[in-house]
């Protein structure tokens, strides 16, 4: 229908109320049926509507039932001859608008989750520092290790300002220097994402928080970051051909690496990585074999942590990584 629906809507009202009330105006109240009305100079659809009904409002009715002789609602001409609807008839001319199907969005299922990235660690090119450190237990003030939903104390450094009831910090550790394999090079130092602390009150001199969630092992004197989300990945993309590095280290210096575990590799963002892209090992015994896959999680300028995805044997750190299809 070319009525607007505003306008469809309010003469469907109107319509039923023509139909249950008085019915056609005097001059055509005798007639049963619609009538034929020829059109004359001066008249409008808004003025034949106000003439047969008694309200202008019926208008698109006149339109959409005379749509094959006005094409323009605006424009009627002396000598056309329009059909008038009988107040009968016009119930079932008037179409109720159908609601509007709701597109069902599907949400994408990641590949690895956010929870994944977000407790992956990384190599800084410095030691990290932060004004805000985990304390002691509430309840046990010689207890050096938490659990998850364990009430700890929050400190601070008096030059910054108090944690926020509700806010949430990333329980972060310095690891070692890393260096790449054989060579004197240092990429940085290690930083360890082990779990999550929310505040929950706010005093004076510290604060009360819990552990929400554990990683890795949480301890006394561990740095306390605000907390940034990282968005998983969805999916998997090639790495940028004929960059070639190797792995530096295993996250929390293993020996040897298996499925599901982190590793670092001495390629960064000057390299073009990104996180989804996909990076393959190469065996250690000289011959151009694939031997494992790894999905870059974070990147850093000259390094990135990566997740083991397959691996035919165990990988260790000097094994060679490239870039390259998938």
């Amino acid at each position: 229908m070319r009525v607007k629906g505003y306008v469809i809507g309010v003469v469907a009202i109107v319509v039923l109320s023509l139909v249950a009330g008085s019915g056609w105006t005097k001059e055509l109240k005798k007639v049963e049926k619609g009538a034929y009305y020829v059109v004359k100079k001066g008249d409008t659809l808004w003025a034949i509507s106000q003439s047969f009904y008694g309200n202008p409002l019926y208008w698109p009715i006149l339109w959409e039932t005379n749509a094959k002789e006005v094409v323009n609602p605006h424009w009627i001409y002396p000598g056309e001859m329009l059909y008038i609807p009988h107040p009968s008839e016009m119930a079932a001319l008037v179409k109720t608008p159908k609601p509007e199907k709701k597109k069902i969005v599907k949400k994408k299922k990641p590949i690895l989750s956010r929870e994944l990235v977000l407790f992956a660690g990384y190599i800084s090119p410095h030691p990290i520092s932060s004004p805000y450190t985990l304390g002691t237990s509430v309840y046990d003030a010689d207890k050096t290790i938490f659990n998850q939903l364990e009430q700890v104390t929050l400190f601070w450094n008096s030059n910054a300002a108090p944690p926020k009831v509700g806010e949430k910090f990333m329980v972060v550790r310095n690891g070692d220097k890393v260096k790449v394999p054989g060579t004197k090079r240092v990429l940085g130092w290690e930083i360890l994402n082990l779990g999550i602390v929310e505040v929950e009150r706010v005093g004076e001199d510290r604060a009360q928080g819990v552990v929400e969630t554990v990683a890795f092992s949480v301890h006394k004197d561990d740095l306390l970051v605000p907390l940034q989300v990282p968005p998983p990945i969805y999916s998997l993309a090639a790495s940028p051909e004929g960059k070639e590095g190797v792995i530096v280290r295993l996250q929390e210096n293993k020996d040897a690496g298996g499925l599901m575990d982190f590793l670092y590799v001495s390629l960064g963002k000057k390299d073009g990585l990104k996180p989804g892209m996909v990076l393959n090992v190469y065996s250690p015994e000289g011959v151009n074999q694939v031997v494992g896959k790894l999905v870059v999680l974070r990147v850093t300028e000259s390094a990135a942590t990566c997740y083991l995805w397959t691996s035919a044997m165990p990988l260790k750190p000097g094994m060679v990584v490239k870039g390259g299809a998938l």
